[in-house]
């Protein structure tokens, strides 16, 4: 008899024990599966050399599902695009949103980033750096004759003529953000067909090819960039082909080397 009592006593046990791990595991379950709790990640108004502030925070977001339990804060998709603010506040005392300054030599465009400066060769390698006397940088090509011109900039043709020794020149003023420029072409072994004194140009139309006409040393272009207008009667600085070479090295010995002080220039390219 005490034999059956301590047999019943014992499988109440097991079953009471049993019934509390089951209680256990489901409280443990239910939990698994609660929403987790909102969380947020503020860098509050970092400096950016003195110019800007910035702030970056995630979204709110809470999860009910084992996949938001195994993703959690790492979520990448709850990040907000980063802005910009001034150090200055509105009439409501909140900071100003601000943009970013364009990296140079570039424009806003609805798009992307335009380029502005380009190189003017589609193949070229520098064989002459821009010296006193020598206010250009000359440009060779493996295609030889075969290389077209192309301007470094959008701009307007301003003169297609030869100098004195018979080498074909072509010039282009190009009107950046209200400075102007003229990039000079010299050398060419023949002029495009459609092009002429006054015509509008892009980047992408040919001027002439590759040459050695007047005084050269072999095919080659020379070119030259000054921050003037040549041709124009209004320009102080270059209103002639004499005072375009004098100003020219003026700007030379002040630090200003041409189409290098637009854009980086390699020694050697294969595009532009």
């Amino acid at each position: 008899m005490l034999g059956n009592n301590l047999s019943i006593k014992a499988k109440v046990f097991v079953i009471i024990s049993f019934s509390l791990i089951l209680i256990s595991t489901g409280v443990q379950l239910t939990s698994a599966f609660e929403p987790i709790e909102k969380y947020e990640i503020n860098y509050e108004y970092i400096n950016i050399k003195d110019m800007a502030q910035a702030k970056i925070s995630t979204k709110k977001k809470s999860k009910n599902s084992t996949n938001g339990i195994l993703s959690g804060p790492n979520d990448l998709s709850t990040l907000t695009p980063v802005k910009l603010y001034s150090n200055n506040k509105n009439n409501k005392g909140i900071l100003e949103e601000v943009s970013l300054p364009l990296k140079e030599n570039t424009e806003s465009t609805l798009e992307v980033p335009k380029k502005i400066w380009y190189l003017p060769t589609e193949m070229g390698k520098i064989t002459q750096n821009p010296r006193y006397g020598h206010v250009a940088l000359d440009i060779t090509s493996p295609r030889g004759s075969g290389e077209y011109i192309f301007p470094v900039a959008n701009g307007v043709v301003s003169g297609i003529y030869k100098d004195r020794a018979g080498a074909k020149i072509v010039t282009v003023l190009h009107n950046i953000n209200g400075k102007k420029y003229t990039s000079q072409y010299v050398h060419l072994s023949s002029y495009s067909k459609n092009i002429y004194v006054g015509k509008a140009v892009t980047i992408n139309d040919t001027l002439g090819r590759m040459g050695t006409t007047g005084k050269s040393t072999g095919v080659h272009l020379h070119l030259a960039l000054v921050d003037c207008a040549l041709f124009d009667p209004n320009d102080k600085y270059c209103h002639d082909l004499g005072s375009f070479f004098r100003y020219a090295n003026s700007r030379l010995r002040q630090g200003y080397i041409g189409l290098g002080a637009m854009i980086y220039v390699p020694g050697e390219w294969y595009s532009r």
